[in-house]
């Protein structure tokens, strides 16, 4: 056998064994909340990173959050959330969530990305979530602009959707910036998610072109 058709034959092997989903027709993933997957044209883009800007710890992100993931755990999806400053309160994530949910409880912000790095390279959960809006900011400083880009390459090739939730703006690759306001009473959480989600203001503050996306969709054909 020639060096060449022996090449040839050990990337179809490697193509085999690739654990990440391959770019589909659909390039968006439906979140459950309308007024979010019509601001994104249909949902979160799958092999994309979107930013969740709030600066209020009193935005609802948390509540923005948990209504995603009930959502997809809902669908029959797995989503893992990678919580920078381990945070989160799984009570009031409830039981089927917490089902479908890997939840990864790090300590800084670099354990976190890295943390993000490896459930990309491995692909099998198509959604994932990057709390690090309790980290100080020395920590989130330190995430140098070379990490993001790393992930962006990692997240590219497959049909994973990406949201970080940042108390500023920190993601200059990302696909699409969202900024979250709104003010959330205590007792807001005893409301009905109907009575809660018309209270989010979302806007797009900043969306790369989608052209890659369309190219993706026609070579996925």
């Amino acid at each position: 056998m020639s060096k060449s058709s022996k090449l040839i034959e050990l990337r179809a092997r490697i193509q085999q064994h690739l654990s990440a989903p391959p770019a589909q027709h659909r390039a968006y993933l439906e979140t459950g909340v309308p007024s979010l997957d019509k601001l994104l044209a249909g949902g979160l883009w799958k092999g994309g990173i979107v930013e969740l800007t709030c600066e209020a710890k009193t935005s609802g992100a948390s509540f923005l959050m948990r209504t995603i993931l009930r959502h997809a755990a809902k669908e029959g999806r797995w989503s893992a959330l990678i919580d920078g400053s381990d945070s989160f309160d799984p009570q009031s994530a409830g039981a089927q969530m917490l089902k479908n949910l890997l939840w990864i409880r790090c300590k800084k912000a670099g354990d976190a990305i890295r943390s993000v790095d490896l459930l990309l390279r491995d692909g099998n959960l198509p959604l994932l979530f990057l709390d690090l809006r309790g980290n100080p900011a020395t920590e989130l400083a330190a995430i140098s602009s070379s990490n993001w880009y790393r992930l962006q390459r990692a997240i590219e090739p497959t049909s994973v959707a990406l949201v970080a939730l940042t108390p500023r703006p920190l993601i200059m690759c990302a696909d699409v910036r969202l900024l979250l306001e709104g003010h959330f009473k205590l007792a807001s959480l005893d409301d009905e998610q109907e009575v809660l989600l018309p209270q989010l203001s979302l806007s797009i503050s900043r969306k790369r072109s989608a052209t890659r996306w369309t190219e993706q969709m026609e070579a996925a054909v």
